[in-house]
């Protein structure tokens, strides 16, 4: 179900769209997810993971997104209320126009909020959630999915905002949480979902993407970033495929909105070298894709808060040259050799080393299937820590309004 306002920009089903604060049904237990961005990366498939999660236990689900939703929230209602992105790398334009907007995209979010039992943030970036919560006098959890080290400021303004507007942050690694000294944090590590990632899906991808099935092969798979570290990966691979001739690569994410100049610069440079650019890929070629691969490169040059597809590419069975930093650090520990291997940022030379370290001698479809799972986990328990915190209204910075 979806209710938005009526306009070019934002309406993707006009049959049954609504205004974007019309009235949520009043229910036992319901939570507004705020997510600032409508993209396909780690965020918004750790938020459908959770939402359904919650769903399954009974919670109505309130989804607030800037434009149409990229994954499907069927299971959920859908609100389309104007939200921007925020980045350091925004023009003075684009900070103004954010400023200017906030108040009217708070006051729509209030309307739903009043109306909820508990409103979730889902990225410390996003500065609307809890303004609308405390206007509304709900229970705010703010989740935080991010390292922050391009603004001192940015990042005491939000240590100032989870220690006073949030009953609990919730953090996807120690990293992420060792920011917020003195507030009420809980580290939640997102784990991959067995029944969509497994050793068993490889076979399929190859075919698919015009690749061989006994070229070994290696791949970057997430968003196309410039603190990625993909060029640090065209690098190293520049340097791999010299040394072993036969060695294949692919790239696959979707572009971040505004750096689209950036990945065409990536692709084109991709192409010089033989690497297939295969751009966004739906989550079944995604996860069919992370089990085709003999190793996944995750070369990121900034802490890498956690590293979702990391995680995935290891419930398929493929091992995983990551970044020495961050969340990354924190999957591979105590897992065996086999699993991985962990290298300085921006050093091609030893990606390209470790990648080669990680081959194995050979590779085709049933080798690839016979791979055991390299990391396994249960998922969070969301509904015990949503229950925990919409009960936890004397924690509030207000008395909660009561729903009529």
């Amino acid at each position: 179900m979806v209710s938005g306002e009526r306009s070019d920009r934002d309406i993707f089903n006009a049959k049954n769209a609504t205004r974007a604060d019309a009235t949520v049904s009043q229910v036992a237990k319901a939570v507004l997810c705020v997510q600032p961005v409508a993209e396909r990366g780690g965020s918004d498939q750790a938020l459908l993971r959770l939402a359904r999660q919650l769903a399954g236990a009974g919670w109505e689900v309130h989804v607030a997104v800037p434009g149409p939703p990229l994954l499907d929230f069927s299971f959920a209602t859908v609100h389309i209320v104007p939200m921007r992105r925020i980045s350091t790398s925004h023009s003075l334009r684009a900070w103004l126009a954010y400023a200017w907007g906030w108040p009217g995209s708070v006051a729509r979010l209030w309307r739903l909020a009043r109306r909820v039992d508990l409103v979730q943030s889902n990225s410390l970036h996003s500065w609307y959630g809890w303004a609308a919560a405390w206007l509304a006098g709900k229970p705010h959890l703010w989740h935080a999915r991010e390292i922050v080290t391009q603004s001192s400021a940015a990042l005491r303004l939000e240590r100032f905002l989870v220690r006073h507007f949030a009953v609990q942050v919730l953090a996807v690694s120690s990293a992420v949480a060792a920011q917020f000294p003195g507030a009420n944090v809980k580290v939640v590590r997102e784990e991959a979902d067995a029944s969509e990632y497994s050793p068993a899906r490889a076979g399929r991808a190859r075919a698919r993407f015009g690749l061989e099935d006994s070229a070994l092969t290696v791949g970057y798979v997430g968003r196309i970033d410039t603190w990625k570290g993909i060029d640090v990966f065209l690098d190293a691979y520049t340097d791999l495929a010299r040394r072993h001739p036969g060695v294949a690569a692919v790239i696959a994410g979707g572009n971040v909105a505004g750096k689209e100049g950036y990945a065409r610069d990536l692709a084109g440079r991709a192409s010089e070298i033989g690497v297939r650019w295969l751009g966004a890929l739906s989550g079944s070629d995604a996860a069919d894709l992370l089990a085709d691969l003999d190793c996944l490169a995750y070369p990121s040059t900034e802490p890498e808060p956690w590293g979702l597809s990391v995680v995935e590419a290891l419930a398929c069975g493929t091992p995983v040259v990551a970044t020495e930093a961050g969340g990354l650090s924190e999957i591979l520990a105590g897992l065996p050799p086999t699993a991985g291997a962990l290298v300085a940022p921006a050093d091609p030379a030893a990606l390209s080393a470790a990648l080669e370290g990680l081959l194995p001698p050979s590779t085709n479809a049933a080798a690839r299937r016979a791979r055991p799972v390299l990391r396994s986990g249960a998922a969070p328990p969301y509904p015990e820590i949503f229950e925990t915190a919409a009960a936890s209204l004397a924690r509030c910075p207000r008395s909660p309004s009561r729903r009529p």
